[in-house]
């Protein structure tokens, strides 16, 4: 009887012990709210603006977030806003973007095309498109931090 309920006693401790963690998917990770802290656009090469954010000029005020929700386990949506003091907020979606593994973090595509890079806590954009009618090249760069 005594084994019997040293038996019993540690099953009822392994059925009680604490879980191992469980890491969360890469959407999972990236998902959340990044405002703004930079924002560069070039045309054929040459900066069109340049700001880290948020950027105040007198009394007006520049910032702006990037949201990524999760869609499935290796997919955000991602959309962005601008503020400007005296405007209405300007949002703009971005799109599904699917996340993959690159050892410290994730690349971000769309379509097949990398537009970026995630981390869980700060979130890159560096995306280049190229006009077929004028071979000009437009380049956009943004970042954002997590907010916590």
């Amino acid at each position: 009887m005594k084994y019997v309920l040293t038996l019993l006693a540690a099953i009822l401790l392994a059925a009680c012990a604490k879980k191992q963690d469980v890491t969360p998917d890469p959407a999972t990770t990236v998902a959340g709210t990044y405002p703004l802290t930079y924002v560069r656009s070039d045309s054929a090469g040459i900066k069109l603006y340049e700001y880290n954010l948020p950027y105040t000029a007198g009394s007006n005020t520049l910032s702006g977030t990037l949201t990524a929700r999760r869609d499935s386990a290796a997919v955000i949506f991602l959309t962005q806003t601008i503020k400007a003091t005296g405007y209405s907020d300007q949002t703009s979606v971005i799109g599904s973007v699917r996340l993959q593994s690159n050892g410290s973090g994730y690349d971000m595509y769309m379509s097949n095309q990398k537009i970026g890079t995630a981390d869980g806590t700060t979130l890159n954009i560096d995306e280049q498109q190229t006009d077929p009618a004028t071979g000009t090249v437009y380049r956009d760069r943004i970042t954002g931090r997590k907010a916590q």
